[in-house]
């Protein structure tokens, strides 16, 4: 699952909290602190503090946070659950809900009573969310329970100053931490107290995953001077987390030379466990949530999770950072997003060499059946979004139904050029655009198919939006070595086969 994405971000590490102005010199600065309590077995908190910069006038809305992501509750604050003060003591406010927000999210606001005179410093406590075995899946916005420490994003603990600025911001966030103690978020990690300050929008402070207690991880912390990849958890899993941190790690390496990405960005991986035991992805109680430039993956102990599994499912989450989708509806960003990831997870696994060939047709057979024999199928994309956190099989229509569409549309473009070019063409056209252009959506992708294809390939893209008819994997959407055949009509479920007398092995195999 994938949200908002950006690669604005400039960043300075600050070991032991120093700050060096120079680079950021020009915005205005936000400086948020923060401090776990892990005194207390299962009373765990985060203790937070944001100084910012900044006048505000009477009445003026100076922080807002979400009171849900996704049907996921936020660290949601009380009407007067924060502490707020500046040079004149204590600032009276009151609060209000927003029904839709930023991201059309519900948000409560907090408004001054007064004018402010000098830094104004708002302080909260955030206290995890309480699930357990037969609480629903969901995303992993928010702040949980772990083994000697917490998990969550600063998207769902962070009241900020409106999340909407285009505006340059510099940041200083430092973590207020025992000697034997460690923390990670998206941007950097550290034993001790450490601070890391970077320059962006709001949205590149928000937009990030947190880890902090006893944390391990892999390579050990701080990650190495010039290191770019890190994994970190808190309980040691009934997986070989070392192998798993690898194989991301070197999937990152080949990911990042086929979309030909030349950024200096760090890229983190969090790992929690989830109590919840109902199927939320692949396998019970696991799922993942991705990020700008980091995504959150969890696992149920009790039910664990095989090692393709936990492959595939790693490798969707990674491969967001590569499908971006920011304008438009939630459902279709959604589409995109996800039948995105779905498709070049796997494909590039299977290039690589990560997965055989009849792994590749397993996995790509297993999703096609999950998509023909889900009840939803026939939904909009915007009637399934609508539905989604209700009817939970709604939530899995936008990956099967943009998985079977870039596989035609990477047919289509084969068939016409003789099998010389492929989707790889436009998709990496596309993501060449994204990174200075944060409004990515259909005003790009739109032209690059029609381009391409012609206008029967965007007549096509809307009428797929409509779940009607239902999408069908063409000859040749799985490559020169594959049929499609159904095998089924009640339900109707498509399939691929190798072709017959075809040596799957074979290099002319793989697109």
């Amino acid at each position: 699952m994938s949200w908002l994405r950006s690669d604005r971000l400039a960043t300075v590490g600050l070991p032991g909290g120093g700050i060096n102005l120079a680079s950021c010199a020009n915005s205005p600065h936000f400086h948020i602190t923060l401090k776990p309590d892990l005194e207390e077995e299962g009373a765990y908190k985060l203790h937070g503090e944001i100084i910012i910069q900044r006048i505000f006038a009477e009445n003026e809305t100076f922080v807002q946070l979400p009171t849900t992501i996704a049907n996921v509750p936020s660290a949601n604050y009380s009407a007067t659950g924060l502490v707020v003060t500046d040079d004149n003591g204590i600032v009276p406010y009151t609060s209000f809900i927003v029904e839709q927000g930023f991201s059309g999210l519900p948000h409560r606001h907090w408004k001054t009573q007064r004018a402010t005179s000098g830094p104004v410093s708002v302080r909260f406590t955030a206290h995890p969310r309480q699930v357990n075995r037969d609480s629903l899946t969901s995303p992993h916005f928010d702040l949980r329970n772990g083994t000697n420490g917490l998990t969550g994003s600063l998207w769902g603990v962070l009241p900020v100053h409106d999340p909407t600025a285009e505006d340059e911001y510099d940041f200083t966030v430092s973590w207020d931490l025992d000697p034997d103690q460690s923390a990670a978020f998206t941007w950097a990690d550290g034993v001790g107290s450490f601070s890391h300050r970077f320059s962006g929008r709001i949205t590149d402070l928000l937009f990030t995953f947190f880890i902090v207690g006893d944390v391990h991880a892999y390579p050990s912390i701080p990650t190495r001077k010039g290191g770019k990849y890190g994994m970190y958890w808190l309980a040691e899993p009934p997986f070989n987390i070392t192998e798993t941190a690898i194989f991301i790690e070197n999937l990152l390496a080949d990911e990042t030379s086929f979309w030909e990405e030349n950024s200096d960005l760090p890229y983190r991986v969090f790992v929690r466990v989830n109590e919840e035991t109902q199927k939320a992805s692949m396998a019970k109680g696991s799922g993942g949530t991705a990020l700008q430039r980091s995504f959150m993956f969890g696992y149920n102990e009790e039910y664990g999770i095989n090692e393709l599994t936990l492959k595939t499912l790693l490798a969707h989450e990674m491969t967001h950072n590569w499908t971006p989708w920011i304008t438009g509806s939630q459902a279709e960003a959604s589409r995109f997003a996800e039948g995105a990831a779905e498709y070049w997870s796997l494909r590039l696994m299977w290039r690589n060499g990560y997965i055989t060939s009849h792994q590749f047709l397993s996995e790509m057979n297993h999703r096609l059946y999950m998509y023909y024999t889900n009840p939803t199928r026939n939904l909009s994309d915007e009637a399934a979004m609508e539905v989604a956190w209700l009817q939970r099989e709604a939530q899995r229509i936008p990956y099967g139904r943009g998985l079977i569409h870039n596989a035609n549309i990477d047919a289509d473009l084969r068939a016409q050029s003789n099998g010389m070019q492929g989707l790889d063409l436009i998709a990496r056209a596309y993501v060449k655009m994204c990174p200075s252009n944060i409004a990515c959506g259909a005003e790009q992708w739109f032209p690059l198919l029609e381009d391409a294809l012609g206008k029967k390939a965007l007549e096509e893209w809307h009428q797929t939006t409509t779940g009607k008819p239902l999408i069908e994997p063409r000859e040749g959407s799985l490559g020169p070595c594959f049929d499609v055949y159904k095998n089924s009509t009640e339900p109707v479920i498509w399939q691929w086969k190798p072709k017959k007398d075809v040596d799957l092995s074979s290099k002319d195999c793989l697109v």
